[in-house]
């Protein structure tokens, strides 16, 4: 009990975060729905978590995990986040705003403004690493290792269905954003939220739950130094087009 309990507490931040921050998403791009009261919105997601957060607490064990305590946090955990956010950075700036259209991209950084940083740091963090790996990674583990005599399997396996259920949970945030779904953004979204969610995964498994965390909130993170490294230069630009 004690430790759902733990677990739950560590959620709740970005829960409240989100909670709190989707109410200007759906005025912003579903204007005609009536938004829902912040004790509903509370409630949703608190109904979405604890559930997951019970299913790691029975699983978690069984499935054959045994680094659930904070220590997993270190050199190795730390460069392989960062270089998983290096790879997305690269992919977003370099190949994916430079094939979708403006008004897709001013929607797509728009919707992460809204947010806020914080609230991708502790929801996108936290509470999704705690859905996707702790409740249904180890669920999905511990079923694999009923079936399949072969651990190495089980795990990777495992692994891969909580990683392409992470990026397909994703996807009704783009269409609710009224853009043009294109091949171009299908792509992107399930590649690197999959390439993501193995990742973490990964950390999850080899290091535990707090090397997942730290992954999911480098890859925020180094995306929001690039997102004000990019706007700093285009004030910068503009400035000298008014001086000029």
């Amino acid at each position: 009990m004690k430790l759902v309990l733990f677990i739950v507490a560590i959620s709740l931040p970005g829960i409240f975060l989100m909670v709190i921050n989707e109410k200007k998403l759906i005025k912003d791009f579903l204007p005609d729905e009536k938004i829902p009261s912040f004790w509903s919105r509370l409630l949703n997601h608190l109904i979405m978590t604890v559930p997951f957060v019970i299913l790691g607490i029975f699983f978690y064990s069984r499935a054959g995990f045994t680094n659930l305590t904070f220590t997993g946090i270190n050199g190795t955990s730390l460069l392989l986040s960062l270089v998983c956010a290096l790879i997305h950075v690269a992919y977003y700036y370099g190949y994916f705003i430079r094939n979708v259209d403006k008004v897709t991209i001013d929607r797509v950084e728009h919707s992460r403004k809204l947010l806020g940083i914080l609230t991708r740091l502790f929801y996108g963090g936290i509470v999704e690493e705690v859905i996707f790996r702790f409740g249904l990674m180890s669920f999905f583990v511990w079923l694999g290792n009923l079936v399949i005599d072969n651990q190495l399997v089980s795990l990777w396996s495992g692994n891969l269905l909580a990683a392409i259920l992470f990026a397909l949970v994703h996807l009704p945030s783009i269409y609710q954003m009224k853009v043009k779904v294109t091949k171009t953004i299908l792509i992107y979204s399930n590649s690197m939220n999959i390439m993501v969610g193995l990742v973490c995964g990964w950390l999850y498994w080899s290091e535990g739950l707090a090397a997942s965390i730290l992954c999911h909130m480098l890859f925020h993170l180094v995306w929001y130094f690039f997102e004000k490294i990019k706007k700093t230069r285009r004030l910068a630009s503009r400035q000298a087009k008014t001086e000029a």
